[in-house]
């Protein structure tokens, strides 16, 4: 005997195989593909339908079994509301705008779709895990509380850090300042009202935080979209174009900001000195009281100095280490250091089977005769 859920399902299915035949027999080319592939797929879907319906012949139970009143489907609480299924579905809707843009949104999505299946699960498990409502919130939690809580709080600070991080590269350099404020102020002002005496609720707290992050969120998607302002690049001193400076001295734009100062370093060969004089020497560690001229360096090996300005003005410590054929002179320098001040200087002599056209060398740009000479083996 067939159920009256399955009347209708089978019923559905027959006339959607009538209109399957009927529209492939009528219609040809292209629209007539697409259309009778919908209506297969009508097909499925009904006869899927009415095969669930006579499985479970539409929930009904018979009227005479032992305790029907309390184990029926209709004696059970109604499922509560969840948001999974909506979350599921922008999963999927994510899934498909990844697939054709860019593979983070596709990852994203992947992550957020599995996360709603989790939780989508385990609500309609706990949910009739007994008949007492709080006991069944009760198990939810237990099991996925611990889970949830640190996730929930990696990504919502992972979202506020982005989101300032995209306002703050979109805002004006001279604005920034007062963004920093403003949002320092609001913050202090929000945790002082909420540590001291209770005078706003629970409710009051959560709606102001939402809201909050919500709204800076929002600023920094929109930031975010329209982009970052343009940031020039500050030169540094290894760059080609810094050659020129290393060989003639002086100060530029380069030299703006640099450290005066050279905490401990390893693989320290020797410490420079530019005296008042204008005398160039070398004391080498381990020996100490001795002051050179003349440096050992090895080919290839990555060894370090400490240039320290004990004259009146800025100078810089220059390298000059060869010039081979087809390669333009290996020149490398410090950023200009104040006097009384020192810098590191990596000193790293390249590998070549030919002879060097210019000399191996420590200079410090127009000061006439700072030299310290550098044999390499």
């Amino acid at each position: 005997m067939f159920t009256t859920g399955s009347k209708m399902f089978l019923g559905a299915t027959a006339l959607s195989v009538v209109a399957t035949i009927v529209f492939s027999a009528s219609e040809g080319g292209a629209v007539g593909l697409m259309g009778t592939v919908g209506l297969i797929t009508a097909v499925v879907i009904f006869a899927f339908l009415a095969g669930i319906n006579l499985f479970t012949r539409d929930g009904n139970t018979p009227s005479m079994q032992q305790g029907v009143e309390h184990t029926s489907s209709a004696a059970q609480p109604p499922v509560g509301r969840s948001m999974w299924p909506l979350g599921a579905a922008v999963g999927i809707g994510g899934l498909v705008i990844g697939a054709i843009s860019k593979p983070v949104v596709f990852k994203v999505s992947v992550v957020v779709l599995l996360a709603a299946i989790v939780e989508w699960m385990v609500q309609a498990w706990s949910e009739r895990a007994s008949a007492d409502v709080k006991y069944n919130a009760n198990v939810r939690s237990r099991m996925l509380n611990s889970l949830e809580f640190p996730i929930l709080a990696t990504v919502g600070a992972g979202a506020v850090v982005y989101s300032f991080s995209r306002v703050m590269l979109s805002a004006n350099p001279n604005a920034g300042l007062w963004i920093f404020v403003v949002i320092g102020a609001l913050i202090v002002t929000g945790g002082f009202l909420f540590a001291g005496p209770r005078l706003t609720s629970r409710r009051t707290i959560a709606a102001i935080c939402t809201v909050g992050a919500v709204a800076l969120m929002g600023v920094g998607v929109a930031s975010a979209i329209s982009g970052q302002r343009t940031i020039h690049p500050h030169p540094v001193i290894d760059d080609a174009s810094q050659k020129p400076l290393c060989l003639e001295g002086g100060e530029e734009e380069v030299d703006e900001h640099a450290s005066q100062d050279v905490s401990l370093k390893s693989s320290v060969v020797a410490n420079i000195y530019l005296q008042e004089d204008g005398d160039l020497i070398a004391l080498i560690n381990g020996m100490p009281g001795i002051e050179y001229h003349e440096l050992t360096v090895p080919r290839s090996a990555h060894l370090g100095v400490i240039f320290h300005n004990d004259s009146g003005e800025a100078q810089r410590l220059t390298g000059r280490f060869g010039t081979f054929p087809d390669k333009p002179e290996a020149v490398s320098c410090t950023t200009a250091v104040h006097p009384g001040k020192s810098a590191y200087f990596g000193v790293s002599i390249p590998k070549s089977n030919a002879a060097s056209s210019t000399p191996f060398e420590f200079i410090v740009p127009g000061v006439d005769g700072a030299t310290i000479k550098i044999v390499v083996p």
